[in-house]
């Protein structure tokens, strides 16, 4: 397997795959079926990117993750 500091690489990414799958799923089964709901604006997926990726930070200090913008 290939390591990058604390993360396996492989696992890494065949487990985010299935999470992105599913929550792709998820995600429009959900505004499929309820057309009321307040769907999320440019803004607030901005601000989930910036919160994720802070946490990606803390959960691999040593891989030195930075923005590219």
């Amino acid at each position: 397997m290939i390591q990058a500091g604390d993360m396996n690489i492989v696992q890494a990414i065949a487990e985010l795959e299935l999470r992105l799958g599913t929550l792709e799923r998820v995600y429009d089964f959900l505004l499929n079926n309820n057309y009321s709901l307040t769907k999320p604006t440019q803004s607030d997926i901005n601000k989930f990117r910036d919160a994720a990726f802070s946490d990606l930070q803390k959960k691999y200090p040593s891989l030195g993750l930075t923005k590219n913008s």
